[in-house]
């Protein structure tokens, strides 16, 4: 388990995260390279395998979730729910890593669902900036009832410009970066 203790004089954040296949892992992991880049003490937890114990000590915290059937993570709900009261006083970051946030049409159903509407299931967190980045589908990532769906009914995934024979990586690793870089780690509340 994690206090969230550190050096007063150093900005201490979290990236918290869930993650079903690993795509939202990935994308933790850069968020957590550029703050660190920028002079941040970074944790980085997947909440699937760590439990967070204190988040007083941090000064910025950015929960992120990968989105599967029209849902986050269990656990990175769960964290939420945990610390909606200590959230409320600290500066928040939301992100999710879905496929609907490639197709332009769909982006801001995506952002109302997946950011706005998870901000509004719990009120007393106010994230000053949310994240809406793509995913990877990775058939090889998936267990055999997924890899079986996506192999018997390819079409289906076709029309989103997905090839099932093939890893299809939506990330915009730019607009990940840009996104990490404007959290302004500089800025304390």
């Amino acid at each position: 388990m994690l206090d969230g203790k550190g050096d007063l004089d150093t900005m201490k954040a979290l990236v918290a995260y869930g993650t079903r296949y690993g795509s939202t892992t990935d994308i933790a992991n850069k968020i957590g390279e550029i703050l660190k880049k920028q002079g941040a003490d970074v944790d980085i937890i997947n909440l699937q395998k760590e439990r967070i114990k204190d988040i007083s000590h941090y000064d910025l915290i950015i929960i992120g979730s990968g989105i599967k059937m029209g849902s986050w993570t269990k656990k990175a709900l769960g964290f939420l729910k945990k610390f909606e009261s200590e959230l409320a006083g600290k500066r928040v970051a939301f992100f999710v890593s879905c496929m609907s946030a490639h197709h332009p049409d769909k982006r801001e159903e995506a952002s109302e669902k997946y950011l706005l509407g998870i901000a509004r299931r719990y009120p007393r967190v106010k994230p000053f900036k949310y994240g809406l980045f793509g995913g990877l589908i990775d058939v090889n990532r998936y267990g055999a009832g997924t890899r079986f769906i996506m192999k018997r009914f390819p079409e289906e995934f076709e029309k989103d410009g997905i090839d099932v024979n093939k890893t299809n990586d939506f990330r915009n690793w730019d607009e990940i970066q840009k996104w990490a870089k404007e959290l302004n780690i500089s800025r304390k509340k």
